[in-house]
């Protein structure tokens, strides 16, 4: 079934431009990673990443991402290791003329290289061969640090989601990102 899954998956993503992912090597602050697309067996090491970056919690199951990974709509999900091990991801899924960026993680030793910019400018890429407008995002009011990364690269506030994270209670702040015409 998932042969099938996976086939009807590749065709539907023709024409909906969501085209497989190339895996490659990149260099990020003199680094060398390889970038590739999430299978279901990475799923292990997303769970891993969360629980490290967001102190024992998983925001996300491995029910959220089997859900996505599997979702017909067009996605992105990007696991970035580096020396075989994994160590950051992104998800992103398009709405309409919005691409959401689902889930973006690094492990805390990796953050600070660059390594999740990047990952945003995988996404950018991808928005635009989408047609997307926008891109946007939630993050906790409280992640001062990850909110000055996302206006670096051109994302402003939009608005405040009260009570948005289900096991604190935490607001989110809603970002955006306008793509502009070139």
């Amino acid at each position: 079934m998932l042969k099938k899954f996976n086939l009807f998956h590749s065709i539907l993503g023709i024409f909906l431009k969501n085209r497989p992912y190339e895996e490659k090597k990149v260099e990020i602050s003199n680094q060398e990673y390889f970038l590739r697309a999430i299978t279901f067996d990475d799923i292990k090491d997303l769970l891993s990443i969360e629980r490290e970056v967001y102190a024992g919690e998983l925001p996300w199951t491995k029910t959220a991402f089997l859900v996505e990974l599997q979702s017909p709509d067009p996605h992105l999900y990007l696991l970035i290791q580096k020396e075989g091990q994994a160590i950051g991801f992104i998800g992103c899924r398009i709405f309409g003329k919005d691409a959401h960026i689902t889930n973006v993680a690094v492990l805390t030793q990796n953050q600070g290289n660059g390594i999740g910019s990047f990952l945003i400018r995988e996404v950018l890429e991808f928005a635009k061969v989408n047609d997307c407008e926008t891109i946007s995002l939630e993050v906790r009011i409280s992640n001062k640090n990850a909110q000055r990364v996302y206006r670096q690269l051109g994302f402003v506030s939009n608005t405040i989601k009260p009570d948005y994270y289900t096991e604190d209670k935490e607001d989110a702040l809603e970002m955006i990102l306008y793509l502009k015409e070139e």
